[in-house]
């Protein structure tokens, strides 16, 4: 059934939102206010699939990336840059007003200069389809490979290691990893790549304890890639979603890279959690830092501090800096990346951080401000009842989900008031939003 229809408004990824009776759809690649064409199928279960853009949106611009439809890892290419960030805007005003039934100001997202190739961490996916090898990334919802050759987000040394790396599997006969038949060897590369330092991780992921022929591998791909300055072997067996197991060999150079940030060096392994987009990660923790109003009296606890990134460059500005992360390899890393700068103001604590917490309440010993940057669940209750015995003056709640971040500030606003909240658009071209609220203390 194809009719006409006005998109709206969006979800929360951004699809368009149509009716066909009482009956919402979700349409994506159309902007709102746009008239569309649109394949209804209602039953067994309803679903709409866009036929033509009958009356276009005056900030509808032609996507620049082939694959743009198929891929689906960015969601908003059809929408100019500036709309984009003007949309993230508004979604954050719209949660937060949902959530509290009360009008916030909400400040302009902070964008990019020029959103494009970004990505400092790159992870493609090796597949035999009909007999021949292909990589690329998985079609949004499915295990479908779409066989791209460039990504506009990503670091453009990737396609070049990609296709070595593809040449180098056929020439030496090494087959991608079937997760059905559990056979093959290459399962995922994993790239890792530092503007600052030029310094570049290859991993690469087998379903297998055993890579036929690796030092040649390695060799080749090094004398072809010269820009790689360390390779590793990860060995994944496991029948699982995550791309990363736990056994690891490095083949080739020193096994990590190192990266600056804000003028701090950090050291960067395989499983590290660090932030995709170096350029916007830098006006987020300078962004977080100012809103907090730091001073050299106060004491900062940093808590998901991870290798410890926000905690090292706020140190300067506080007397002294407490991180907490339950990873005891993050841990390791985020005191190795304080020695490497000659930082002194700064401990790392393994431990989790809500125990942490309630344990500092109990020996009343407090803290000026706590930045949070908890993942994208969200912190748990107990997390936030700790955080309000420990009560700082002041809260930084760094999020990579608002949607998630409103429903803890349900529990916070108990003991603080909202201050500031300001939007940064570290992902351009997909649906996703960071966003920094500054609590202070009733």
């Amino acid at each position: 059934m194809i009719n006409r229809y006005k998109v709206i408004g969006y979800d929360s990824e951004f699809k368009g939102i149509i009716k066909e009776g009482n009956t919402t759809l979700y349409l994506p690649r159309v902007i709102k206010g746009e008239t569309v064409e649109a394949d209804i199928i209602l039953k067994p279960f309803a679903q709409a699939r866009l036929t033509k853009v009958v009356e276009p949106n005056q900030n509808r611009v032609k996507p620049i990336c082939e694959y743009y439809i198929q891929c689906g890892g960015c969601a908003l290419q059809h929408i100019n840059y500036q709309e984009q960030l003007n949309m993230k805007q508004e979604l954050v005003s719209n949660l937060f007003v949902e959530a509290f039934n009360k009008k916030y100001e909400v400040l302009p997202t902070i964008g990019m200069k020029d959103p494009y190739y970004y990505r400092n961490k790159n992870q493609v996916v090796f597949k035999n389809i009909k007999g021949k090898l292909s990589c690329g990334m998985y079609q949004s919802g499915t295990h479908n490979v779409v066989n791209t050759t460039n990504c506009y987000i990503q670091d453009k040394l990737v396609d070049k290691i990609i296709t070595v790396i593809k040449d180098l599997m056929v020439k030496q006969r090494l087959s991608a990893y079937d997760e059905d038949r559990k056979t093959g060897l290459i399962r995922h590369v994993l790239v890792k790549t530092s503007k600052a330092t030029k310094e570049v991780m290859v991993v690469i992921v087998v379903g297998s304890e055993v890579f036929p022929g690796r030092n040649n591998f390695v060799k080749a791909l090094v004398a072809r890639c010269k820009e790689i300055t360390t390779v590793i072997q990860n060995i994944n067996t496991r029948t699982t979603n995550a791309v990363l197991g736990d056994k690891e060999v490095v083949l080739y150079g020193k096994g990590y890279i190192n990266d600056i940030l804000l003028g701090l060096k950090f050291k960067i392994s395989s499983k590290s959690f660090y932030q995709i987009n170096p350029e916007q990660t830098e006006k987020l923790y300078s962004e977080a830092i100012k809103l907090a109003n730091l001073t050299k009296a106060d004491t900062l606890l940093d808590a998901y501090c991870g290798v410890g990134t926000i905690g090292l460059i706020a140190s300067k500005h506080v007397q002294k800096v407490t991180g907490v992360e339950l990873v005891k390899d993050a841990v390791n890393d985020a005191i190795m990346n304080a020695k490497i700068n000659n930082i002194n103001n700064v401990r790392f604590i393994c431990d989790d951080a809500t125990r942490f917490m309630i344990n500092c309440a109990r020996q009343k010993q407090t803290f000026d401000v706590v930045i949070m940057d908890p993942p994208r669940k969200g912190s748990d209750k107990p997390f936030l009842e700790a955080l309000l015995k420990l009560l700082p003056e002041k809260v930084v709640y760094i999020s990579c989900n608002p949607h998630t971040q409103v429903e803890d500030l349900k529990e916070l606003l108990k003991k603080y008031e909202i201050k500031k909240i300001q939007p940064v658009d570290m992902f351009p071209h997909t649906h996703h939003v960071e966003n920094i609220v500054l609590l202070t203390r009733k």
